[in-house]
């Protein structure tokens, strides 16, 4: 009960702030610590939207792929519907396959420094949810995002701090996964 009341909370804030999250283009993140590798992929094409998570760790793999469709609410925020397939792999448990309900709250707000993004996502498939507060900072290219997700077989909080290349769509990550304790390098590509 207290992880509904955590997700209704974000899920309100985000709606709260900032101004709908809703254009055409596409979002790629790559990962890696010593322990763990992860990828998230995402494309939105008018209302439609395409995603694609894939981690490893050190007891197996997991990844899903979503195709949604977003639904504006008015200027508040961009909720996203549809469905997901995901799969999981633990080293002494198997494969386990699950289909089901994404769901999403979008919120991206321009401010005077730059900008700030929120996302609030929960999925039927392993019971996963994730929480993200980001906020870049223009004058320098940098930003700051603390996330915290978690399903039926983890949970996990992050800290990353990321520098965009020049004026480019290239970002350079590095974080702590405060859970595992693990140090992290990576990258971005954000054409939104």
């Amino acid at each position: 009960m207290a992880r509904v009341r955590t997700i209704a909370s974000a899920a309100g804030l985000a709606c709260l702030l900032g101004q709908t999250a809703a254009a055409d283009g596409y979002f790629l993140q790559g990962d890696a610590g010593a322990r763990t590798q992860s990828v998230v992929a995402s494309a939105s094409r008018g209302s439609l939207n395409y995603g694609l998570n894939l981690s490893n760790y050190e007891d197996g793999h997991s990844g899903a792929i979503s195709l949604t469709y977003g639904l504006p609410l008015g200027d508040v925020a961009v909720m996203k519907v549809g469905p997901t397939i995901g799969f999981q792999h633990e080293q002494d448990e198997g494969d386990d396959v699950q289909a089901g309900l994404k769901l999403s709250l979008e919120r991206y707000t321009p401010t005077s420094f730059g900008s700030t993004y929120l996302l609030a996502d929960v999925s039927s498939v392993h019971q996963s949810w994730f929480l993200l507060g980001q906020m870049t900072f223009a004058p320098g290219n940098f930003g700051v995002e603390l996330s915290r997700g978690g399903s039926d077989s983890y949970h996990e909080t992050t800290l990353a701090f990321q520098k965009r290349i020049a004026d480019g769509p290239l970002s350079v990550r590095a974080g702590y996964k405060l859970t595992s304790e693990e140090v992290f390098a990576g990258f971005s590509i954000n054409t939104f």
